[in-house]
């Protein structure tokens, strides 16, 4: 459209001379000047003007060509710009963001979960050494928590939060499948008619690798996965959560159960009524962190059992492996086995609790319940769980816990 205004212009111009001379154009032109331009041809008028105004005129579309590409380069900086500041936005500015929710009870016993948050409110729970808790609500002195069965406040000053609680669930705990029944196949694909490659007990855990509404993928083995029917194993992190009242209750009650029973039997068996182990009272923290270090041993089911190691994750000899357990609660266990047999205190054989130690002669392994201990067993089978009779005549247990 430029080029055509232009075009009219220059054809108007050239017709105003050719009527009333150029001289009526440029009156203060020189009269040699207008001699000179008068010989020349006019087509030569009408190209030079027209070469002028279409050189202004390129001029005017190479500025606005400029305009244009400088306006498309920085609205693409822009642009840039903007996306890079998203994506920094984006970037999280925590370790563990996952946890960032969570809190783990800092406390050697238990920390008392109350419906207030305040000392004089009632105590509806209890927080367990390294017990993890779901935050509710977060405050100054005192946060509201969910954890199992158990919703209340508990104090700041005794809790893990942020980075710190989600280092310490990472390390210590795992996502996995526990065993629900006695005995339950594993498969190689995920239907009953694949082939069955093993069998898992009940409490035994694997970690998850993937699962389905109805097929949980394990790592069965050092090398090896399967699948488990999903209808009958519990899926979830393995960390240990608060208890109500209630519950600990329970627990105290089925043990003081299970002690009178044993004292019956004993005292049915000697006919004099004495016991050569004496019944143990250990308190319902003490049962409650006895069942924590079980669970926290089976998470090393599979590992290599390695002869004079120490290492819950490279290898360890049966011994190595109690003392390791215990060491991350801050207990100190003999070396051998021989001597582990004189740690804690004894119990009786009938009145086991997860968390014992269960001495065999030249072997050792802790209690999980359900009549199975986990133990550093042999190079073969690595550390494994076993029913308690697999080992051997037990000639001692002793719990560390009370």
């Amino acid at each position: 459209m430029k080029k055509a205004i232009i075009g009219a212009t220059v054809m108007i111009a050239v017709g105003t001379g050719l009527i009333f001379s150029t001289k009526a154009i440029t009156p203060e032109t020189p009269v040699a000047t207008q001699a000179m331009t008068t010989e020349e041809p006019t087509e030569m008028q009408i190209s030079d003007t027209n070469v002028t105004l279409r050189m202004n005129s390129s001029a005017t579309e190479v500025i606005s060509e400029a305009t244009e590409t400088t306006e498309e380069v920085v609205e693409e900086a822009t642009t840039e710009a903007v996306e890079v500041a998203e994506v920094v936005e984006e970037e999280p500015d925590c370790e563990y963001p996952e946890w960032q929710d969570y809190v783990v009870a800092n406390v050697d016993g238990s920390l008392r979960v109350r419906e207030e948050a305040n000392t004089d409110a009632e105590i509806v729970g209890k927080l367990y050494t390294n017990a993890v808790a779901k935050v509710v609500e977060a405050g100054e002195e005192w946060s509201k928590i969910e954890s199992g069965n158990v919703t209340g406040y508990v104090s700041n000053e005794f809790l893990m939060f942020g980075d710190e609680a989600g280092a310490y669930i990472d390390e210590n705990y795992k996502y996995c499948a526990t065993i629900q029944v006695d005995a339950l196949n594993v498969r190689q694909e995920q239907s009953t008619e694949s082939e069955c490659i093993g069998s898992v007990s009940a409490g035994q855990e694997y970690d998850v690798i993937s699962e389905t509404e109805e097929w949980i993928e394990i790592q069965y083995k050092e090398d090896v996965v399967g699948f488990v029917s999903a209808e009958y194993v519990k899926v979830g992190w393995n960390y240990p959560e608060a208890l109500t009242i209630e519950e600990e209750q329970e627990i105290i009650a089925a043990a003081e159960a299970r002690r009178a029973a044993a004292a019956a039997a004993s005292a049915q068996a000697t006919g004099t009524g004495a016991q050569s182990v004496p019944p143990v009272a250990t308190s319902a923290e003490g049962l409650a962190l006895g069942q924590e270090i079980a669970n926290y041993a089976c998470q090393f089911v599979g590992n290599p059992y390695v002869y004079g190691g120490t290492s819950l994750t490279n290898g360890a000899d049966c011994s190595g492996f109690t003392m390791s357990v215990y060491a991350q609660y801050g207990y100190s266990l003999s070396r051998s086995s021989g001597g582990q047999l004189y740690n804690g205190v004894a119990v009786p054989v009938s009145e086991m609790q997860p968390g014992d130690i269960v001495c065999y002669y030249g072997h050792v392994g802790i209690y999980i319940g359900g009549g199975q201990i986990v133990h550093a067993s042999t190079e073969a089978t690595g550390i494994r769980i076993s029913g308690v009779n697999a080992c051997g005549s037990i000639i001692g247990v002793r719990r560390i816990v009370q």
